[in-house]
């Protein structure tokens, strides 16, 4: 195996753990405002960070998707999944922008 060769199998192996530390980000950031999202759920009054994490979660996971995709040699498939990515996170955050 020749040295360019590893090099691009340890990139697209990186570039896989970030997305998917992108996306797990994601999914992390809708559990973190269950109570927001319901408060009829959660009786009494209780400071409300949730919204603050979920904006924290999706700014990692933006950061982490731009990296994979500049880390990438097949540009298509990682351009489609980064903007798959950032699409989630603009609709996170325009959620979660009346909560703050």
């Amino acid at each position: 195996m020749t040295t360019m060769r590893a090099s691009s199998i340890a990139k697209s192996c990186g570039a896989v753990v970030l997305y998917a530390v992108a996306a797990a980000l994601v999914l992390f950031s809708f559990a973190m405002t269950v109570e927001a999202d319901n408060p009829a759920a959660f009786p009494g009054r209780r400071d409300n960070d949730g919204a603050f994490g979920a904006l924290l979660c999706v700014g990692i996971a933006a950061l982490s998707a731009a990296v994979a995709v500049t880390s990438l040699s097949r540009r298509l498939l990682s351009k489609v999944v980064c903007a798959a990515i950032i699409l989630v996170c603009v609709y996170r955050v325009v959620g979660v922008a009346g909560q703050l």
